[in-house]
């Protein structure tokens, strides 16, 4: 029974949609202070830095560490040395090309950690511990519990160890109850976003503060953070029109012109998101919106070039600038847009 129920856990986190932004959609749920059958205070009352009852000032527990360097996988080497010349390429104002989970935001701010986090890292783990909760105050939560078979150990994947890990010691032996679900949930959720990568938290942290003052970050939420790094994936159309800026070089009457602005919006307004990150990308060389107009340097500008229905639009990334040739109808104007944007190979021209 066990290893079905490990087997579905496994199949459903393989059949896990990818999303191209992480996951804000999965409903919080908090966990009652106290927690029935047994104590220990878990994911729920961590410290960012330190774990579970750390302080903001600990640093990681390196007791269980082996005499040789600590291992790296294969997978998490390439992701380094592909992400960091981007990242230390990266110009003021422009956005962080690396996406982090909320917790690792939390940690780097040095803010409380709850176990709900693991909805942004794990949303399908994090509904199937939501059931098992909801479970336990049913009438029939024994006999559903002895049937799960399920004890406190964690199987962790390729990445993170890949290995069985006892969440309290002698853990293998302890079964998972109706009164002491509560625990449960909050060591998987601690062990799985903080201990695992424990020393790799505290020195991304150490890193952060190295290079920017201590107090620099005050104030912000995790939310703040994320906008500050990755700016908004969600383009808004009206404030992508409050930031755009027209020059106009087709010599044309100012009625056309007019005319092929609206053209261009409304063009704009009927693409779905992934359109308009896409058309952004190609605009700014950036798929997001920065998180103010400050975010802008320089503001993004669009070029109307003379009448032409043959050639495609062109973009000075540089500088944010979109060129578009004054086409004859919308319909052209969208087809040559959504042609010039979803071509992906770009270059000096």
């Amino acid at each position: 029974m066990r290893e079905r129920q490990r087997s579905s856990i496994r199949q459903r986190s393989r059949d896990r949609e990818m999303r191209r932004t992480l996951s804000y959609d999965a409903p919080p749920f908090y966990m009652p202070s106290d927690a029935p059958g047994g104590s220990g205070g878990g994911a729920g009352s961590s410290s960012a830095s330190g774990g579970a009852g750390g302080g903001g000032s600990s640093g990681p527990d390196t007791s269980g560490e082996g005499a040789g360097e600590e291992r790296i996988s294969q997978y998490r080497r390439q992701l380094g040395e592909r992400l960091y010349p981007k990242v230390r390429a990266l110009r003021p104002n422009e956005i962080c090309p690396l996406f982090l989970n909320r917790h690792v935001l939390k940690c780097i701010l040095d803010r409380r950690i709850g176990w709900h986090d693991l909805a942004f890292m794990d949303p399908v783990m994090y509904e199937s511990l939501r059931s098992l909760v909801e479970e336990a105050e049913t009438k029939d939560a024994n006999l559903i519990f002895t049937a799960l078979d399920l004890t406190f150990c964690v199987e962790l994947c390729a990445e993170e160890g890949g290995e069985q890990v006892e969440l309290y010691p002698d853990g293998a032996q302890i079964e998972v109850t109706a009164q002491n679900v509560h625990n449960y949930v909050r060591k998987y959720a601690e062990h799985r976003m903080l201990v695992v990568a424990q020393k790799a938290l505290w020195n991304l942290r150490l890193g952060v503060f190295d290079v920017i003052p201590s107090n620099s970050l005050d104030g912000l939420t995790a939310e703040d953070l994320r906008l500050l790094l990755n700016g908004v994936g969600d383009i808004n159309v009206q404030t992508l029109i409050s930031y755009t800026s027209f020059n106009d070089e087709s010599g044309e009457n100012n009625e056309r012109v007019q005319r092929f602005k609206r053209w261009f919006w409304a063009v704009v307004e009927k693409m779905n998101n992934f359109e308009r990150q896409d058309l952004v990308y190609f605009w700014t060389s950036s798929p997001v919106l920065p998180a103010s107009e400050e975010g802008f340097q320089p503001m993004p500008t669009i070029t109307i070039r003379p009448a032409d229905d043959d050639h495609l639009p062109t973009a000075n990334t540089c500088i944010s600038r979109l060129y578009i040739p004054l086409y004859s109808t919308k319909a052209i104007l969208r087809t040559k847009l959504l042609m010039a944007i979803t071509t992906k190979a770009f270059g000096f021209v």
